[in-house]
This record gives structure tokens, C-alpha cells and sequence, in this order.
């Protein structure tokens, strides 16, 4: 007798609350963002130094990516919440 495990159930996306100057890295390619509400930098970091590039305001998204000579990480201007994109 075989035993079936449920189905895989989807997740609800998961929401990130970060506030001014928290950051959150993202450095992962397999999945994207959404900024909910807020603003935020994104900075690439190499070397342990950050350099900005971007800003990402309420409605856009981001990608993460991934990288064995830097990382990303988004860093809030201010409190703002980011949510995963499934």
C-alpha cells in the first residue's frame, strides 16, 4: 500500500516590510518582486562596497539575479513593502 501526499498547494506571496535604510537582498534570478508601497534602491555590492543604480517606486518590478562577483540587494529610501512574485 503506497501512501499519495497532497497536492503541492500554491503559497501566498510573501511580503517583505522593510523599513528606511533595511536592507534586502536579492540574489536570487528565480524570482521577481513587486514593490507594493515605498521606495527603494537597488545596489549591486561588490567587494563589500554598494554601488546604487537604480530606484524602484510602488507598482514596478524587480528581478533578482545572481552572480559569483557581486550581489544585489535593495535598500529602502523609505519604509516600503515588497512582495514575491510566484
Amino acid at each position: 500500500m503506497s501512501i499519495l501526499s497532497a497536492p503541492p498547494q500554491k503559497k501566498s506571496p510573501k511580503a517583505c516590510h522593510i523599513q528606511q535604510d533595511e536592507v534586502l537582498e536579492l540574489n536570487m534570478p528565480d524570482q521577481a518582486w513587486k514593490v507594493s508601497s515605498g521606495t527603494v534602491a537597488l545596489c549591486r555590492v561588490v567587494d563589500g562596497i554598494r554601488q546604487c543604480f537604480f530606484t524602484a517606486h510602488e507598482g514596478e518590478v524587480i528581478f533578482g539575479v545572481a552572480t559569483q562577483e557581486s550581489g544585489l540587494i535593495a535598500i529602502a529610501i523609505e519604509p516600503a513593502v515588497i512582495t514575491a512574485i510566484p
